[in-house]
């Protein structure tokens, strides 16, 4: 089944390949232009159900687009993450306070992307997601909040459901403390990452799982993977 319609708007050849490559890997349309006049011609023909948008491109600063979007009555709810090596935090910041949905910078990390794209679908509602997960002995039903441990039904509080659920969702694949922070507790990017509201959630976590919290491997220096 073909997932969520992509835009990418995105100048360095070897960056839009890459990134189209990954999406569609994940079952995902996605199609990339190279200039800001490009995508304005294909948003207003067809507008995709999420953008990913550089900065620095040929004819402009991605952030202009990223304000007419935003001023646009029928274009306003559009998903939008900024992808650029603009690295400061006023940079962040200005693209965020435009109205952009997420912010990832250069280098990124592709199994990121993809699940931040994933994420940012979700939260507007126009994510495949499966309603059961499965993997390595645990089971989670996302309508009915339920987990199980082989037969047994394990109760765990809102965000541990939510953290293993990416994890699981994820499985094999790393996903970042900012990630995590951002998409399981609601923290801006760019948040103090010293916060132990994640170590402390996967220490209860792991009690309750018993076994199968051997799966949660702590990766230093990037986040955590669920093995599977």
């Amino acid at each position: 089944m073909i997932k969520a319609q992509i835009l990418i708007v995105e100048d360095q050849a070897a960056t839009a390949d890459l990134v189209l490559e990954v999406l569609r890997a994940e079952g995902f349309e996605a199609q990339v232009v190279d200039t800001l006049a490009k995508a304005r011609a294909r948003i207003k023909k067809a507008p995709p159900e999420l953008l990913i948008l550089d900065r620095n491109l040929p004819d402009g600063d991605g952030v202009d687009l990223l304000a007419e979007i935003r001023a646009d009555e029928k274009l306003s709810a559009l998903p939008i993450i900024i992808l650029t090596a603009k690295k400061d935090v006023a940079d962040k910041v200005a693209g965020l306070r435009q109205g952009a949905d997420d912010y990832v910078a250069k280098p990124f990390n592709t199994e990121e992307l993809v699940a931040r794209v994933g994420a940012l679908l979700r939260r507007v509602g126009k994510a495949d997601e499966p309603p059961t997960l499965e993997a390595g002995g645990v089971k989670l039903d996302r309508d009915a909040r339920k987990s199980w441990v082989g037969a047994r039904e394990i109760p765990l509080s809102a965000k541990e459901f939510d953290l293993l659920w990416f994890l699981i969702l994820r499985k094999n694949r790393v996903l970042t403390r900012d990630f995590l922070l951002q998409h399981v507790w609601g923290y801006d990017p760019g948040v103090d990452l010293t916060t132990k509201v994640i170590d402390v959630t996967l220490s209860h976590l792991r009690q309750k799982l018993g076994a199968p919290a051997e799966k949660i491997v702590a990766v230093r220096g990037f986040g955590y993977r669920f093995d599977a």
